[in-house]
């Protein structure tokens, strides 16, 4: 006898109910992969964070527990004014140049120059901070366009750059290491690859507009600077002092770590982009060159953050607004019911007008309306980590990260 055999087989609708159970799958597994990753990154950037925690920590050893600085500490004490002539001052005076700033050894990336060498910004000992002098990468932070003929520098640091040979020594090394440059910074990255990938201390990029790519990690500025140019004297910055157009003559000498006054809530480095909750675009429309958003520049940002007492986090730009309401609140003047100091300084614009203003995020003026527009959001107003009131001597939080 013969008999059929039978074929199975799936109806249309069986296929759309596999179909679609995969797509829930999927709709589940992706959004947990991808939080996974982002936690994976940031746990990265910690990790960076705690090997430039330790280099501060052998750096200070080296030099009785001091802030790096790159400066003299008598800078300020001989000249009236980081601006036109400081370089030719100081030397007229003390016999001996600025110092300058050496990246490393290394050749060139690219089709711009042949051969290799030392690189740096150097010294030019008989220039101010304007054009022609690469002073103004020494400094910690430049605070004012009275400091400088070229407007452009202002917000220019050492702060910005602390892959400098005289930090990098107690890393790796290296200008170009990867501890240097967070794994969420993308823009970074792709820019740095090929100076990875050649090896050296430092190369020139030919294809950079600048030539190099600064670190993704900063200082605080605030930190960097004598306690006295961020005091708390009226709620503002007090940099020129008392003299007329003149500096704080101890301005330059860098703080010890022991001096930190809260050290479980002042910020040391942290990441200088908005990284952390990020969801707007990668740069910011304002500028005229690519340049993405600053840490500060939008409420939900939290970057990755190292303190003064060596422990790392994320901290959010909410909670230190709302630290510094908090405090603000506490000090009002009750005859004049003027809000003394607060965390950070705010009252930027009326000390010392100009760029401040226009870059927004820890450039804002007053209750965030001068160069709000520079902000992702119009809600941000936060001066933390960059104008921290009394620098080293204050905080940037009132509750631990």
């Amino acid at each position: 006898m013969k008999t059929k055999s039978k074929k199975y087989g799936f109806t249309i609708i069986e296929l759309l109910v596999v179909v679609s159970i995969i797509g829930l799958l999927l709709s589940l597994l992706i959004p947990a992969v991808g939080k996974a990753r982002d936690s994976a990154l940031t746990t990265q950037s910690l990790t960076n964070l705690r090997n430039m925690a330790s280099a501060c920590g052998s750096y200070g050893a080296d030099w009785s527990d001091r802030q790096p600085t790159f400066v003299f500490d008598d800078l300020g004490q001989h000249i009236t004014a980081v601006n036109s002539g400081s370089e030719k001052a100081y030397k007229d005076k003390t016999g001996g140049c600025c110092p300058s700033m050496v990246l490393g050894y290394g050749g060139y990336i690219g089709k711009c120059g042949t051969g290799s060498g030392i690189w740096g910004f150097w010294s030019s000992c008989d220039a101010g901070v304007g054009s022609g002098s690469n002073l103004a990468y020494s400094l910690p932070i430049i605070l004012s366009p009275s400091w400088t003929a070229d407007s452009g520098v202002v917000g220019t640091g050492a702060w910005k750059i602390p892959n400098v040979r005289p930090f990098n020594q107690y890393v790796g090394g290296k200008f170009y290491d990867k501890v240097f440059y967070s794994p969420k910074d993308k823009y970074s990255q792709e820019r740095v690859q090929p100076a990875l990938e050649q090896g050296d201390d430092f190369s020139l990029i030919c294809e950079s507009a600048d030539g190099w790519v600064p670190s993704t990690y900063c200082f605080s500025p605030a930190a960097m600077f004598s306690p006295d140019v961020f005091g708390s004297k009226n709620g503002c910055i007090s940099f020129s002092g008392t003299a007329k157009n003149g500096l704080l003559p101890s301005a330059f000498r860098s703080p010890s770590v022991g001096q930190a006054g809260f050290p479980d809530l002042k910020t040391r480095m942290m990441e200088n982009w908005w990284l952390q909750n990020k969801e707007g675009p990668d740069f910011n429309p304002k500028f005229s060159t690519d340049t993405p958003y600053f840490f500060n520049q939008c409420v939900n940002s939290a970057p990755v953050t190292l303190f003064f007492d060596g422990h790392v986090g994320l901290s959010g730009c909410n909670d230190s607004m709302d630290a510094n309401a908090q405090v603000r609140a506490a000090n009002i003047d009750a005859n004049t019911t003027k809000l003394e100091k607060g965390l950070f300084v705010t009252d930027t614009l009326s000390v010392m007008p100009g760029p401040w203003n226009g870059y927004g995020g820890y450039f804002t003026g007053p209750d965030g309306k001068e160069g709000a527009e520079f902000n992702y959001d119009t809600q941000v107003n936060t001066s933390m980590h960059a104008f921290t009131t009394d620098g080293v001597l204050g905080r940037d939080f009132i509750i631990a990260k």
